[in-house]
């Protein structure tokens, strides 16, 4: 009888999912640093395109980590990986990648669109920051919202638990689009506690992102690796 996918599997395996990744960031710490400096370089360009570029960057996001999937699945197979590699999501599976940016990005512009008519416009809130406000002044602006802040939370974390597998799911396994969403969204509900404690775990991590320049260089790829250590536990063969 075939085994049920996701799998489900201990708490403490949040914690060596970290240790993990950590440990795969070592082997190759050039590659995987000279990658996210790329894959951050080209975020960035996207949000200054006016109008689309926050909606491009989002539809393109797991085109890009699907490629640091590819990477990490040859190093943890032994291999140094080939910068051609983080280009695996644009070269086999472009079109269900960018769609699951595409549904991604759908769902934030509903959740935003509803939190802007229960009272709380985040876009208003971006442009004032981007304006001068300070943060007493936007707060003032979220006085006795908190409830509706939230609920906007609540909203937004299966959106991201939707995607957060979704990647090495259409790369490794070619699920469909929405197929991969709602096993990554299983996979993440049936396993709440091994990610809570791995959300713990990396908050180092979160800390080191903080130093300039090389913090974000380390901190985004040993991030990554967790989701390709928890996509290697819950759904990869065992074979």
């Amino acid at each position: 009888m075939s085994e049920e996918l996701p799998r489900r599997v201990p708490a403490r395996a949040g914690f060596e999912w970290m240790t993990g990744a950590f440990r795969l960031f070592i082997k190759s710490p050039l590659m995987l640093g000279a990658a996210t400096a790329i894959f951050l370089g080209a975020l960035l360009i996207l949000q200054l395109i006016p109008y689309a570029g926050a909606g491009l960057a989002e539809i393109l996001t797991p085109l890009m980590l699907a490629g640091f999937m590819r990477a990490f699945r040859a190093i943890d197979e032994g291999s140094d990986p080939e910068l051609p590699q983080f280009a695996a999501g644009f070269r086999t599976h472009a079109l269900p990648l960018a769609t699951v940016g595409a549904i991604y990005l759908g769902i934030l512009f509903a959740i935003l669109w509803l939190m802007k008519m229960l009272g709380v416009d985040y876009a208003a809130m971006m442009q004032a920051m981007q304006e001068g406000a300070g943060p007493e002044q936007v707060a003032q602006g979220l006085e006795g919202k908190g409830a509706l802040l939230l609920l906007g939370l609540a909203l937004a974390i299966p959106a991201v638990a939707a995607t957060w597998y979704a990647p090495a799911l259409v790369l490794f396994g070619n699920a469909s689009p929405l197929q991969a969403m709602a096993l990554s969204l299983k996979a993440c509900a049936k396993n709440w506690t091994a990610l809570l404690v791995n959300g713990l775990a990396l908050i180092p991590v979160f800390l080191l992102a903080l130093i300039p320049l090389v913090g974000m260089l380390v901190a985004v790829p040993v991030m990554l690796g967790t989701a390709y250590l928890g996509y290697q536990s819950m759904f990869a063969s065992r074979d």
